[in-house]
């Protein structure tokens, strides 16, 4: 009897796992046929909230659309399943692009190491089921970079837009599962194709994974086709820039001892860019690490360094940003094709970055470019920066970086079996401080003469978007 009851016992505690606490981190692939489910039952809405990144690790911030006539921008934080001993923090409302809705977007503060967490926001009419956050070190941590999700791919057809959110739970699945401890997802943009339909942004954020774990995401190219980014995210540490217009924002996050700089890079604002580069280092000067991240592909495997908008403007506007503030890594998407470089210090080889080694005090930067979750090229070109590319560009990729002691570890793996594709250690030990050389001063002296050339591009560059309809 004592054997039966503890049979019956186990499938009940099981049961409740799976069936009575839906919000449980789960990192189980869907099947076609579970996502099609999925997919139907969710896609005439908007609004599925995004967790992101926040100014710091002991942050966290919620972006969701909720009914305008009754919508309150409040979420819950506890640490225990229940709610029972639940944190209240406020946010605020903002004006959706519709007269039904509000957005509302709330900063959660106070988050500790090594901590789980359960979270609910109110959606206009009750109080979500609770959904659970794990915090991780900051002193030592992994975090993952997957690129050009771009649900929809090159269309807005509702097909393809459930064709590639089945591909980016698959791949979202795959990483967490073989890495739990991920504290972070980074996409360097293009994180749907229209940049002007709910439906994209919505089936971006069905996976249930996106709940569990923060995001900070870039603006890329498809996203600045319309303005949906701006209802969707809520980016920590916004920087709009003297000069920017429209959707154009770069922001800046710390994380441990790192600091990552996103740039939008579909802006030639050379000014804004430098100028939100120089606030955050300043505000961040004891950063070990500095990462910079961008659309556009700069020295990646492909067509990008021979197209002239990459490979001269977007070069003469970003890699002296990059040199002068000695930035270790800059991760970008955009070519569709999965490469890193060797060490480039102004636009050249200064060092080779061969793959399975480990570099200590290297000088330069290393530019990793990341595969897409849509739609994939093959398309590369044999180029001195190239370190390394990888040539089966129809499967789908993502990169971890880790952070350890005085260690950068970055590993690239299939996104379908998590096989490892690439993988290099960059070693700080010399216990020096970034700080600014002759050298460095002298690249932000002549960058002067950048930032005017690019306010004469980006007026030119608003007679051109405008004609076709958009950016490309």
């Amino acid at each position: 009897m004592k054997k039966f009851l503890a049979v019956i016992l186990a499938v009940i505690l099981t049961f409740s796992v799976f069936v009575i606490s839906p919000s449980a981190y789960s990192t189980q692939k869907l099947t076609q046929e579970e996502w099609d489910t999925l997919y139907d039952s969710l896609k005439d809405g908007n609004t599925l909230p995004m967790l992101c990144v926040g100014a710091d690790e002991t942050k966290l911030g919620l972006v969701w659309h909720a009914p305008k006539d009754t919508a309150k921008a409040e979420v819950r934080l506890a640490k225990s399943a229940d709610m029972a001993d639940y944190v209240l923090f406020e946010g605020f409302t903002e004006p959706a692009d519709n007269e039904k809705q509000v957005i509302c977007r709330v900063d959660i503060s106070g988050i500790e190491e090594n901590t789980t967490y359960f979270y609910q926001w109110y959606t206009g009419t009750e109080w979500s089921e609770s959904y659970e956050y794990r915090s991780h070190s900051a002193d030592s941590y992994k975090m993952m970079v997957i690129g050009d999700i771009q649900i929809g791919g090159q269309t807005d057809s509702a097909e393809k837009q459930s064709e590639d959110g089945y591909t980016w739970q698959s791949v979202l699945s795959e990483a967490m599962s073989k890495n739990p401890d991920i504290s972070f997802l980074l996409s360097p943009g293009d994180n749907t194709s229209t940049g002007q339909g709910d439906s994209e942004w919505q089936t971006l954020l069905m996976p249930s994974l996106t709940r569990n774990l923060p995001m900070a995401l870039a603006i890329g190219n498809h996203d600045k086709k319309g303005m949906k980014y701006d209802y969707f995210t809520h980016m920590p540490n916004e920087y709009y820039g003297e000069y920017f217009t429209g959707l154009d924002r770069d922001f800046y996050f710390r994380y441990g001892d790192v600091l990552y700089l996103v740039f939008d890079a579909t802006s030639a604002s050379a000014a804004d860019h430098m100028a939100m580069a120089k606030k955050a280092v300043e505000e961040n000067k004891d950063a070990k690490w500095r990462i910079a991240v961008m659309h556009q592909a700069l020295f990646g495997p492909g067509y990008g360094n021979i197209d002239p908008e990459t490979g001269i403007l977007l070069n003469a506007v970003f890699t002296p940003i990059f040199d002068s503030y000695d930035i270790d890594l800059v991760l970008t998407g955009h070519s569709h094709l999965q490469g890193r470089s060797h060490f480039m210090y102004e636009s050249s080889v200064v060092g080779k970055a061969e793959s399975g080694k480990a570099y200590v005090n290297p000088r330069g930067t290393i530019y990793l470019n990341s595969n897409a979750v849509c739609d994939h090229d093959s398309f590369t070109l044999p180029l001195p920066h190239v370190a390394y590319e990888f040539k089966e560009n129809d499967v789908t990729t993502y990169t971890t970086i880790e952070f350890y002691e005085d260690t950068m570890k970055i590993k690239t793996f299939r996104g379908d079996n998590s096989e490892l594709l690439d993988e290099i250690s960059i070693i700080k030990n010399d216990d020096e401080k970034k700080e600014d050389n002759f050298l460095n001063v002298l690249h932000r002296f002549f960058y002067k003469f950048v930032e005017f050339c690019g306010r004469i591009y980006q007026e030119i560059d608003k007679i051109v978007v405008a004609n076709r309809g958009g950016h490309f």
